[in-house]
């Protein structure tokens, strides 16, 4: 059992350097260390145990023949490999499914949590953060899907990580939004470092990027608000396509649009309510000359 837990502070990078000195001293470092970089080139979703045993027996092979040594695979050695290995790898799936913390703001509202190192996050509708229980302190990174705005704790570099782009700071005030088909970050206080693909761009405060049709990011400037409009319950939108306009509204307010019978590719200028349903309505489709009727849950759009 002492053994199993120095094996799991060891994973988990919670020795103190005696530990992890007195821990590289033992006989079997090494063959743990040499596991745990095998393991790394795994697919553990799709393991055929077979393939596996004789890829596995090939690497060890293989890594013999370069340090120019012969080591013969007898059954005792095969046996101790095989039990450390299925442990390790037991031990790296439990950290890695069970570590793991989900913040999520659900339809319709918005949440506000303070991370593990102080920083503080405001997710908005239909939006969740994942990260790192255990190690965010040491390494502040997370991976966002959907709206939020952040207010960085000064300290190590703080990473977001989304579909489309990556965002770093140090400390700061800004806001990410990486939905389906848009990607944008504004700069409300300090520096951001935006990366997608090999373009990195530095915003300051005021400044904001998008990620164009094209794949390209194009530096924007940033509304004069103090804050995202949306944390006061207002969304705004500046030509945008009016199918996110729609989908944004299903967000704040969990309902179901209708829009087959109009033509959703205008670009839109203006705004809503997120607390106001029939106020909201209206803002978004008398602009446009669009009829609208509500029915249950759902509104259905035409001409």
């Amino acid at each position: 059992m002492k053994d199993f837990k120095n094996i799991l502070k060891w994973l988990n990078d919670e020795m103190t350097n005696d530990e992890l000195a007195s821990f590289r001293e033992t006989d079997d470092y090494q063959l743990y260390k040499n596991i745990v970089e095998e393991a790394k080139d795994i697919n553990l979703t799709s393991i055929n145990e077979d393939v596996a045993l004789q890829d596995f027996k090939a690497r060890i092979a293989n890594r013999t023949k370069k340090k120019a040594k012969v080591i013969s695979f007898n059954r005792s050695l095969a046996f101790k490999i095989a039990a450390s290995f299925t442990l390790l790898i037991g031990i790296t799936y439990f950290l890695f499914n069970f570590n793991q913390e989900t913040l999520k703001a659900d339809f319709a509202e918005n949440k506000s949590f303070v991370l593990p190192d102080e920083s503080t996050v405001t997710l908005n509708a239909v939006s969740k953060i994942t990260f790192s229980k255990t190690s965010f302190k040491k390494n502040r990174q997370l991976k966002l899907d959907g709206e939020a705005y952040f207010s960085v704790k000064k300290g190590s570099t703080f990473n977001v990580k989304t579909e489309q782009g990556n965002i770093a700071v140090l400390g700061t005030k800004f806001n990410v939004k990486s939905r389906e088909n848009s990607f944008k970050v504004f700069c409300y206080e300090g520096r951001v470092a935006v990366s997608h693909n090999n373009t990195k761009v530095i915003l300051t405060k005021g400044e904001g990027v998008k990620l164009t049709k094209n794949n390209t990011l194009i530096k924007l400037r940033n509304p004069e608000t103090s804050v995202p409009l949306w944390l006061n319950n207002e969304s705004y939108f500046m030509e945008e396509p009016y199918t996110e306009v729609l989908a944004e509204f299903e967000r704040q307010f969990h309902v179901k649009i209708i829009s087959k019978s109009i033509n959703t590719n205008v670009l839109f200028t203006g705004g809503f309510n997120n607390k106001d349903l029939d106020s909201a309505i209206k803002s978004i489709t008398l602009p446009l000359n669009i009829n609208y009727r509500i029915k249950d849950n759902e509104i259905i759009l035409s001409k």
